[in-house]
């Protein structure tokens, strides 16, 4: 969390300086026009401060952390050992999302596929992240680049694809979510495209309670604050995207479960 607070903090400070040169620019051109427009002055004055504050409380917090301790890449390998998922969205112009130990340091990241340069870029527009207009292809990673597992999202024009890969490129899973829906719904199938199980929110707010057809719990998402919000690297983080999984689910299960919440939530 040191390194994403870190970041914050210095786009924060860079928003406010950059805002600051453009008004003062846009001043002295239409100074005739604008010179005695004294609400706009305050609206964007009040934006910057807010932009500086937001830069002082997020670095202010990223000092109270430790430095982040290398990842065990042995441990967090691409055996992908996990049992809870936290993701933290990063400040950067290309998605890029973070799953997050409890004590907030980065184990694994999720970004658009560098193998397909242009829609990787195109991410970068909100409405084209979703997959809405074409395939996007997302990499799970351990933090020293090692690929875990690829999904790429699909318009199917009735429904939407989510399609699972293993790092050798082998297909695993897919799932199959409804274009729009007020709650969240999808069914997964198996590599044979054999249906395993249907998932539906239990609310239009988000809280997604994951049981197989004989009732046994598999995984729950919970948006707020977090099991170890306590903890100094959570403290300035009001809500946080949670999910835990299921003690006994397979390498395959696991990774179609973080391809598909990332969908749900950490993509959003």
């Amino acid at each position: 969390m040191k390194y994403i607070y870190e970041r914050t903090a210095k786009y924060s400070k860079l928003g406010a300086l950059f805002s600051l040169i453009i008004y003062t620019a846009i001043i002295f051109i239409f100074r005739d026009i604008i010179w005695k427009d004294f609400e706009t002055h305050f609206i964007i004055g009040f934006i910057i401060f807010m932009l500086y504050g937001i830069s002082f409380y997020f670095q202010n917090a990223a000092e109270k952390l430790p430095n982040e301790q290398k990842v065990d890449s042995q441990l967090y390998s691409i055996e992908f050992p996990f049992k809870e998922l936290n993701f933290q969205r990063d400040v950067s112009l290309i998605p890029r999302s973070y799953l997050i130990s409890s004590t907030g340091e980065r184990l694994y990241k999720i970004e658009p596929s560098k193998e397909h340069s242009i829609s990787r870029l195109l991410t970068a527009c909100a409405i084209f992240k979703r997959g809405l207009f074409f395939s996007i292809t997302y990499n799970l990673k351990t933090m020293d680049e090692n690929i875990v597992c690829q999904f790429t999202i699909k318009n199917k024009i009735k429904f939407m694809q989510l399609k699972i890969y293993e790092n050798t490129k082998s297909h695993i899973s897919t799932v199959v979510l409804p274009l729009f829906s007020i709650k969240n719904r999808a069914v997964f199938f198996n590599a044979n495209n054999e249906k395993i199980l249907q998932v539906e929110a239990k609310s239009m707010y988000g809280d997604i309670d994951v049981d197989d057809i004989n009732g046994k719990r598999l995984a729950t998402y919970r948006f707020g604050i977090s099991p170890y919000a306590t903890h100094p690297a959570f403290e300035v983080q009001a809500m946080n995207v949670h999910v835990k999984l299921a003690q006994d689910l397979t390498h395959a299960e696991k990774l179609t479960f973080a391809a598909l919440f990332y969908y749900w939530t950490g993509n959003q």
